[in-house]
């Protein structure tokens, strides 16, 4: 046994936090694969943030997936009755120290920046001993990349792990005493300049909603649609300018005929003329002057490729249509039913990953380092994105064909439902037995 196997022993953490910690000692075998930074060219982070921001479809979906998610509510669950009022206390004091945030809007972010970026981001906000995590603090993921040499490529270890991460600022800022210090062994590789701060892992949660290739980076809802979603804003709008012209369309006026040579004052005069007709329904002018208007015609293809466009977009998102724009009466209900399965299995994912990244980059690490023996547990309530009535006639039928008896499915329809301070049914036998007060 070595000396940290005793120790972590000794202070009684539990194997599940000792394993993440041991990545350096000798009981690690040796690996002898290799990764590499991805080449491929992503989509820059400040535009897919534009996306989200002016694109109705996009805004409207990220934000309907969010609240989907966050509506279903979540617990802390542990063993120890003790670690649990730990962990509960300590979510509860959230930006105490750092941010002015709470655990609800970190997970609201988390959640979103995913959806946004394909990445997210947390510090672990230690104290000034540098040996306990005293808060938590959410990082913008736009300034955030990993520590990369002067060829762009990511800095790892022997085992494949990145080094650490930097931290974009603005210029001008002074980051004298901020972050870490690079590792002697990585000083000559890391490159940050004087707009960046290096961070070590150990103080950075890095969410990627979907991996690819080497699992450097996440990949978002947005970014495969990323195109479609640019040709579909530009089609609008000159679609909306086409509109505007014909509706308010461009006057012209041929100056002169075979007779008359028109001179540049004629020209001028006639353009003077022209112009007061915003603001009069009369217009004189010679008889060799034939005013006339400019006619736009709408292209035929438009609507077409909007759809196309529109189709290509929601298909990243993972919505339906009916969802992503509103537009739910056109749509088959059987259809809609059968998207609406498939939503829940992709909300399900998202929470899936999502909570597997807090409990090994967030829980374990509070419990190393805070000396917390039991590594909790946080469970997710139930995301339904079936109507209230289809789930309500589904349950209703289990109970009037013996399927699921009323108290079964009290719990449940409790906390699907949102309802609160409404008590268990009480059996035939719990009614009889009632003390008489």
């Amino acid at each position: 046994m070595t000396f940290k196997n005793w120790l972590y022993d000794f202070v009684g953490i539990e194997s599940s936090v000792k394993s993440v910690f041991l990545a350096a000692s000798d009981e690690t075998p040796e690996q002898h694969t290799l990764k590499v930074t991805p080449e491929i060219q992503r989509v820059n982070p400040i535009e897919l943030e534009r996306a989200y921001i002016f694109d109705p479809i996009s805004f409207n979906s990220v934000n309907k997936i969010g609240q989907a998610i966050m509506s279903a509510g979540y617990e802390i669950r542990a063993n120890d009755p003790d670690v649990k009022k730990y962990f509960v206390n300590f979510f509860s004091n959230i930006g105490n120290v750092g941010e002015d945030i709470t655990f609800d809007e970190i997970l609201d972010s988390i959640f979103r920046y995913q959806l946004i970026y394909g990445n997210a981001y947390v510090e672990l906000v230690f104290n000034r001993a540098d040996d306990k995590i005293v808060d938590l603090t959410l990082i913008d993921p736009k300034r955030m990349d990993y520590a990369k040499d002067s060829t762009e490529k990511i800095v790892l270890d022997k085992f494949g792990k990145p080094v650490g991460y930097t931290l974009s600022v603005p210029w001008g800022t002074d980051i004298k005493g901020k972050g870490d210090k690079i590792p002697k062994e990585y000083e000559g590789k890391i490159s940050t300049g004087s707009d960046k701060i290096f961070l070590l892992p150990k103080r950075i949660c890095h969410f990627k909603l979907y991996t690819y290739g080497d699992r450097f980076y996440g990949l978002g809802l947005i970014e495969p649609a990323y195109k479609s979603i640019v040709y579909k804003m530009n089609i609008e709008q000159a679609n909306s300018n086409a509109i505007s012209t014909r509706g308010n369309p461009p006057v012209a006026a041929a100056v002169g005929d075979e007779r008359h040579e028109p001179t540049p004052q004629d020209i001028k005069s006639t353009l003077d003329i022209l112009t007061k007709l915003s603001s009069s329904r009369f217009l004189a002018h010679q008889y060799w002057i034939k005013p006339y208007v400019l006619e736009s015609k709408q292209s035929e293809g438009i609507d077409n490729s909007l759809t196309y466009l529109r189709l290509n977009q929601t298909a990243s998102l993972g919505l339906p249509e009916a969802f992503a724009t509103g537009a739910g009466e056109k749509t088959n209900r059987a259809t809609l039913n059968n998207q609406q399965a498939f939503l829940e299995f992709t909300l399900n994912d998202i929470v899936k990953r999502t909570l597997e990244t807090i409990r090994k980059y967030i829980l374990q690490r509070i419990c190393f380092y805070n000396g917390i023996k039991e590594v909790p547990e946080i469970h997710w309530g139930d995301i339904g994105a079936e109507e209230i009535t289809d789930k309500s006639s589904r349950l209703n039928s289990y109970v009037k064909n013996g399927v699921l008896k009323p108290e079964e499915i009290h719990d449940y329809v409790i906390n699907s439902e949102g309802l609160k301070g409404i008590e268990s049914p009480k059996t035939h036998e719990q009614l009889i037995n009632k003390p008489v007060t």
